[in-house]
């Protein structure tokens, strides 16, 4: 797996700040809800949520950033994170267990069925007044072997369309990048990030 050996040569690629949008939700809920963080990475924003008091489950295909966040739940001796390997299409959303669903920069890795297919459970095992958050790569970014799918201009917005949910929060944009592994000169990329509210 190609992240595999990004992770093991850099246990902090992902960074550790939390994603700004997460961030926001965080501070409108009350502490001690459950979130799930599906493709959770090196787990940044599952350690965040964590320490913001909930309880925390994260799931990711990469068996060694599993591994570094079981590290860190060892070496920080928490009780409030459970970290699961495996393909996030293939996991089973609990019906009305999340307050909180995250889906940061991972399903572009995913067929367009998979996501979609992930968003329509998430929308329908989370409970009343649970929110999801989605950041995505829009149909404005470079090709790359990696990335199977997009969302088209709008098109995650139509998917939380009322009056199921309500969005809290919905940005298309682009942005320059300077570089990273695998395309190390500056290009652009089209982001499309999303809150959501169940009604």
């Amino acid at each position: 797996m190609y992240y595999d050996s990004v992770y093991k040569n850099d246990p902090d690629f992902c960074g550790k700040k939390p994603n700004n949008l997460l961030i926001k939700v965080a501070k409108k809920i009350n502490k001690g809800g459950n979130f799930l963080d599906l493709g959770c990475g090196q787990g940044r924003n599952s350690f965040y949520m964590a320490k913001q008091k909930f309880y925390v489950t994260a799931v990711d295909y990469s068996r060694v950033a599993i591994s570094q966040i079981e590290e860190k739940i060892t070496k920080k001796n928490l009780k409030n994170i459970e970290a699961i390997c495996k393909d996030i299409a293939k996991f089973k959303i609990e019906p009305n267990k999340f307050s909180v669903i995250g889906i940061f920069g991972t399903l572009h890795f995913l067929k367009k069925t998979e996501s979609l297919k992930i968003i329509a459970s998430a929308q329908k095992n989370i409970p009343s007044g649970g929110f999801i958050i989605i950041t995505s790569f829009t149909a404005n970014n470079p090709p790359s072997k990696r990335r199977k799918s997009h969302f088209k201009i709008g098109e995650l917005k139509k998917l939380f369309e009322a009056p199921k949910f309500k969005i809290h929060h919905y940005l298309e944009n682009t942005f320059l990048d300077s570089g990273h592994v695998g395309q190390l000169e500056p290009h652009k990329h089209g982001l499309v990030g999303i809150i959501a509210q169940k009604v």
